[in-house]
């Protein structure tokens, strides 16, 4: 599979930033990418040593949207996707991940 078409964007949950200090780095992935093209992708596009893939694909949520009272709630689906928990070498990191700011505690 071509690299480009592998990784279709990074997540930035907290749970993926809580990761990114671990060296960890969550990414959107095409369904049909194997680990083994998800670890040659993200060699190729960043230039860093990928040490393991980790991959899941995350169900769309159903939601009912309310329509008008004559024709009652609609169900909609969000499509499903998949998702890559890329680790890397100590001291790598992705330029994606760098851009979120570090938070201080306030308060107290």
């Amino acid at each position: 599979m071509r690299a480009d078409l592998v990784i279709l964007g990074s997540i930035l949950s907290e749970k993926a930033v809580t990761l990114s200090t671990q060296n960890v780095f969550t990414l959107k992935v095409a369904k049909k990418a194997t680990k083994a093209d998800v670890s040659k992708a993200v060699k190729s596009v960043f230039g860093v040593d990928v040490l393991d893939v980790n991959t899941s694909i995350v169900r769309g949520r159903v939601a009912r949207k309310a329509r008008s009272k004559k024709a009652g709630p609609v169900t909609v689906k969000a499509p499903n996707y998949k998702k890559a928990y890329v680790r890397l070498k100590d001291g790598q990191t992705l330029p994606v991940a760098s851009s979120v700011p570090e938070t201080t505690e306030q308060g107290k």
